[in-house]
C-alpha cells in the first residue's frame, strides 16, 4: 500500500483523537518489519533532552537487560549488587548510568511512551494487516487501516476483535472506528518493549 498523504494523515489524526487524547504526534515509519506504519507518541521531553546535552550512546536491548535491574534516579551502592551486574554497569554505553564513588545511579528511561500503532492494509491483504498488526502486542494498542471487503467484512471483524486488533475504515466522510483497539495492559515493563521505544526514537527526526 503506498504511503498515506497529508490529507489521509489528517484522518487518521482526527479519527484517532479520542483514543490518543492531546498532545500525541503521528509518525510514519517502517518498524518490526512493517511498512508505512503509523504511530502515535509522546516523548519524554526531559528524557530526549538529558541525553542530547549528555551525547548518550544508544542503547542496545542488552543494555536495556542490565539498566532494568536498576531503579531510575536512585543511587545504589555498587557492593550491593552481584559481581556479574558489576561488570555489567561498568560496560553501558555513555550516558546510562551516572557512576559516583562506590554508587550507580541510573539515568535512562524510555525516550517516549507508543499510545497506538495503525497497520495499513489493501482489502486484499487484510488477513496479512491482521498478522502484521499482531506484532505490536508487546508495544502498544494496535488497530488495522482497511477497506474491509464485503464479503470477508464480518470474519474481519470477528477475528480482529479476538486478537484486540482495532479496525479503522474508509467512510463517506474520511475515516470512522469498525471496532476499537482494546486498551494496553502491559503486565511488566520488559527489555523488548522498552526497545522498540528507542527504535522508535531512533528514526524520528
Amino acid at each position: 500500500m503506498a504511503a498515506p498523504t497529508a490529507r489521509a494523515r489528517a484522518f487518521v489524526q482526527h479519527a484517532s483523537a479520542p483514543l490518543v487524547g492531546p498532545g500525541a504526534q503521528l509518525a510514519e515509519t517502517t518498524i518490526e518489519g512493517s511498512r508505512n506504519t503509523l504511530v502515535f507518541y509522546r516523548r519524554d521531553h526531559l528524557e530526549c533532552e538529558r541525553r542530547r546535552a549528555q551525547g548518550a550512546a544508544e542503547l542496545g536491548i542488552a543494555d536495556l537487560t542490565v539498566l532494568l535491574d536498576l531503579p531510575a534516579d536512585l543511587p545504589v551502592r555498587l557492593d550491593s549488587l552481584p559481581t556479574r551486574l558489576r561488570e555489567q554497569i561498568r560496560a553501558l554505553p555513555r550516558g546510562a548510568v551516572t557512576l559516583t564513588g562506590d554508587h550507580v545511579c541510573r539515568r535512562a528511561v524510555r525516550p517516549l511512551t507508543v499510545d497506538l500503532v495503525i497497520v495499513r492494509a489493501r482489502s486484499t491483504h487484510w488477513e496479512g494487516g491482521l498478522a502484521r498488526a499482531s506484532r505490536f502486542k508487546p508495544f502498544a494498542r494496535r488497530a488495522l487501516l482497511v477497506g474491509p471487503p464485503a464479503h470477508a467484512r464480518e470474519e474481519l471483524l470477528m477475528r480482529a476483535a479476538y486478537l484486540g486488533i482495532g479496525i479503522l475504515e474508509p467512510t463517506a466522510e474520511g475515516l470512522a472506528w469498525a471496532l476499537a483497539p482494546e486498551p494496553y495492559r502491559p503486565r511488566r515493563h520488559t527489555p523488548v518493549a522498552w526497545h522498540f521505544t528507542e527504535q522508535l526514537h531512533a528514526r524520528l527526526p
